[in-house]
């Protein structure tokens, strides 16, 4: 049999909101589905499962809505929540789960065959479904790709994740389908805290990132040692308590391997004399300087983001690495300095995932883990006894929440939520470069799968005979070489001008709907020439928007964001008799939205831009060092 074409409206939506999912369909040429096909004749299309020899109507003999309306009646959702729901099908069980679900409903339709989703779009016109913001897709292999678009359900609050069976589709392999629901809760307790914070702290963000600028613009980027390091191991240090014990081993290590901290353990290593040869921070709120604290910070160089918290880049100040993993402020500052676009590095909200990926970046070949215990103790202890967790007794849970999990030296050792995802964030990054060796020597932490547990004696041996001079001397050549910072507000003056476009024009248009006459509301006067003016402004303001790719991103990812989500949320129950009037409310909440984050950048950047014309500032960008 020869394949249908995706009707276009179809594969329009799909190329928009779900490329991978195209992709995939496209992937698998002509194949047909494996365990449905469809009768086509002229009272339309039956899909049909395949079994052996024999075949059934995938939705029952009678009225497919009646099978639809019993399924639906059954299921008992919650709402602000997001559901998995087994099997593509013909698509009507899906329709119907949308238009009788609540606003705050998500779903994820999960269906095995791609081939099967290829022949549905090829019959059916589902733009409706495919169309809806609280509908999302995933087909074939399940990976990471496939949970990606789960990231709109995190931003728009949702607080629980679980999936519904269709049975009929369930059945044809429950064990794909059991196992997309386990990775759909394990991939939501990643994303969601991830999607929460990138929220919550996208003010900071940019607010670090324009205090940051005068330290940070001409330092060097990680990535300017990308693969230089293949025959030097590298040494990961974390907080946890078994880090107490490897003090005797890391003097041992000091000039043999490259040592990164990160800021929890730095001052445990300073204080017994160790100096790492490198220290990562990432987070940018204030509580990340307590690592700092009370601690000589001389002659060790800092890696971090450009949104790291302001007063721990100014100690480091000069001798400072950077790396970009999404800054559109430091996209078009790299842009407009025709420079390269800066290194990426893993950020999945534990800063040992940094340091964790920076050992890829460097090239080197055996990483071992230190005081990565991911998991408390049976005396309840979690941290290490010399870090500013300690300070406040903070290095102890008393909580006994979590699951128990194989330890290194133990049976079972307690992990908590948060140490969970951590150490899931370990083990797939460890899957993804299998052309590493890691070892694990925290002897009261948790298994790491693809990470071997050794005594320090074995790890000794195992390293062998190294020396990391040559990475210090890299280091020191890069910080050396930094040029002088280029003037910013030549640099941002055209972003400037795209912020006060948006914002003009989408006060402009939320002021004039505001001014609008309630009797407008009414289905007579839909066709108002007023109104229809107002649906203009819409196609107007998205001009601007869409006219600068990368000024929308630099917008976007600050105050503006926050202020989307809250729309999202808004409109989802705008709907009044004339569709005309419910579009304009719609327009409305998004036109206020665009013009509270415009404001803000604008007030931000024009802060900004006249300290930098401050003579101390001038002098700081100039020599590039404090």
């Amino acid at each position: 049999m020869t394949p249908k074409s995706i009707l276009p409206q179809n594969e329009a939506i799909l190329r928009n909101r779900f490329p991978l999912v195209l992709q995939r369909i496209i992937e698998i040429g002509n194949r047909m589905p494996q365990d449905f096909f469809y009768e086509d004749d002229e009272n339309g299309s039956t899909l049909m499962i395949l079994r052996g020899e024999f075949s059934f109507p995938a939705y029952g003999k009678f009225k497919k809505e009646n099978l639809n309306k019993r399924w639906f009646s059954s299921l008992v959702l919650h709402p602000e929540s997001l559901y998995a729901v087994t099997g593509f099908g013909d698509g009507s069980h899906l329709t119907h789960f949308l238009e009788n679900s609540t606003s705050g409903t998500n779903f994820l339709a999960a269906e095995k065959d791609p081939a099967l989703l290829r022949e549905t779009l090829a019959r059916f016109d589902l733009t409706k479904l495919l169309s809806n913001e609280r509908f999302i897709l995933g087909t074939g292999n399940i990976d990471d790709a496939f949970f990606a678009d789960i990231q709109g359900a995190a931003l728009s609050g949702v607080s629980d994740v679980n999936s519904v069976v269709f049975s009929p589709l369930h059945g044809i392999d429950e064990g794909y389908y059991d196992r997309m629901r386990n990775e759909l809760v394990r991939q939501y307790l990643v994303v969601r805290p991830l999607m929460e914070v990138n929220v919550r702290t996208a003010i900071d963000i940019q607010k670090n990132t324009f205090n940051n600028l005068s330290h940070l613009a001409c330092s060097p980027d990680v990535g300017e040692m990308e693969n230089e390091f293949k025959d030097i191991p590298f040494i990961l240090i974390g907080a946890g308590p078994s880090l107490d014990e490897s003090i005797d081993f890391l003097k041992a290590m000091q000039d043999k391997a490259i040592i990164v901290a990160s800021n929890s353990p730095y001052r445990k290593l300073i204080n017994n004399g160790i100096r790492p040869h490198l220290v990562v921070t990432a987070d940018p709120l204030s509580p990340t300087l307590a690592g700092f604290e009370n601690v000589k910070l001389d002659d060790v160089p800092l890696v971090c983001p450009f949104s790291a918290y302001p007063e721990i880049v100014s100690r480091f100040s000069g001798r400072i690495l950077t790396w970009c993993t999404y800054n559109p402020i430091i996209d078009v500052l790299k842009e407009r300095m025709g420079k390269k676009p800066g290194s990426k590095i893993l950020e999945q909200g534990t800063v040992s995932g940094c340091v964790l990926d920076l050992s890829r970046l460097f090239g080197c070949k055996k990483v071992i883990f230190i005081g990565q215990d991911m998991s408390v103790r049976d005396d309840g202890r979690y941290y290490s006894d010399d870090t500013s967790y300690s300070d406040t007794g903070a290095h102890y849970n008393s909580s006994s929440k979590g699951q128990r999990l194989p330890g290194n030296t133990q049976e079972k050792v307690l992990v908590e939520g948060r140490l969970f995802v951590y150490l899931k964030t370990f083990e797939q990054f460890i899957a993804q470069n299998p052309s590493i060796e890691y070892r694990n020597l925290a002897r009261t932490g948790v298994k790491i799968n693809g990470a071997p547990y050794q005594t320090y004696e074995e790890a000794l041996e195992w390293l062998g005979d190294s020396n990391s001079k040559s990475f210090d001397d890299r280091v020191g050549q890069l910080l050396a070489d930094q040029g002088q910072c280029p003037d910013l507000s030549v640099i941002f003056s055209p972003m400037l001008k795209y912020a006060e476009d948006i914002l003009e024009s989408s006060l402009a248009a939320a002021i004039k709907t505001e001014l609008l006459p309630e009797k407008f509301s009414g289905t007579n006067y839909a066709d108002n020439k007023q109104l229809k003016d107002l649906l203009n402004e819409a196609g107007k303001v998205n001009g601007i928007v869409d006219s600068n790719k990368s000024f929308w991103n630099f917008l976007f990812e600050g105050k503006t964001k926050g202020e989307l989500v809250d729309y999202r949320r808004k409109i989802r129950d705008i709907e009044f008799p004339s569709k005309n009037w419910s579009a304009i409310q719609r327009n409305k909440e998004y036109f206020w939205a665009l013009s509270e984050g415009a404001h803000w950048l604008i007030a931000e950047m024009q802060s900004f831009l006249d300290k930098s014309k401050s003579p101390e500032n001038i002098e700081l960008q100039n020599t590039g060092s404090s």
